[in-house]
């Protein structure tokens, strides 16, 4: 009797300790989604460094930290915890995504085109790989590359505002301003609020000398005499 009472108690404490080790977890899961909720890069730092500081941070913890980082601004201190991983071996996709923005934000388009192609290579499959990857090519300057990332990235489900947007860019950057204002127009219409789609669509107004249309797009934000200064700024820019 004695020994089925032992082995009652050791199942009950067993599956006590079980139930107490799932909740820290979810409650470690809901205090990270909270923060990042509300953009508490400072929070997840100082989370995920407590771990570092234990000794049982993990590759991923590392990764997470060197997310909040980039998020909160801080390219120093993100790349060299990327850097860190990658000398490591580490290679997962997303890091491989951060290192790639890490280099773009850096100006450095050449490793950033190399690292989004890596991410790839080992299974990064989101739209948002592909629409980095466009940005990178049209910076370089290969505009065909650029175009066909993003097309990838609206055939794996990529927002249509960002999607067309992007592509507007691509085509200020080749001087096709008649494709960016069709491109546009449609997208303002439907998300008057979005300021960088208006901003793109008043470049290419003013670009076209349709400097009425340009008034119309940006009374919200500007007076007239701001966007004088802005068209003549955009004409000795052309010259």
């Amino acid at each position: 009797m004695k020994t089925n009472i032992s082995l009652v108690l050791l199942v009950t404490l067993s599956l006590m300790g079980c139930q107490s080790t799932s909740s820290a977890v979810q409650s470690e899961q809901e205090l990270i989604a909270s923060m990042e909720k509300v953009d508490n890069f400072d929070g997840l730092i100082t989370h995920y460094k407590s771990q570092l500081e234990t000794g049982i941070a993990t590759n991923e913890t590392i990764e997470k930290l060197s997310w909040a980082y980039f998020d909160k601004g801080d390219l120093e201190s993100s790349s060299f915890y990327v850097e860190h991983l990658v000398e490591q071996g580490a290679s997962s996709p997303r890091l491989l995504q951060l290192k790639g923005q890490i280099a773009e934000s850096q100006d450095q388009i050449d490793i950033a085109i190399e690292s989004y192609l890596h991410s790839i290579e080992v299974g990064n499959r989101s739209s948002q790989i592909y629409v980095l990857l466009g940005v990178a090519y049209s910076k370089a300057g290969d505009f065909k590359a650029s175009r066909q990332q993003f097309n990838q990235a609206r055939l794996l489900g990529a927002d249509d505002v960002t999607i067309k947007n992007n592509l507007a860019m691509l085509y200020l950057a080749q001087h096709d301003y008649q494709r960016v204002i069709e491109t546009l127009v449609p997208v303002v219409r439907d998300y008057p609020n979005n300021v960088k789609v208006r901003a793109n669509l008043a470049i290419a107004l003013l670009k076209s000398n349709q400097l009425d249309a340009a008034r119309k797009v940006l009374d919200v934000d500007y007076t007239d005499r701001e966007i004088m200064s802005i068209y003549q700024q955009l004409k000795v820019t052309e010259s």
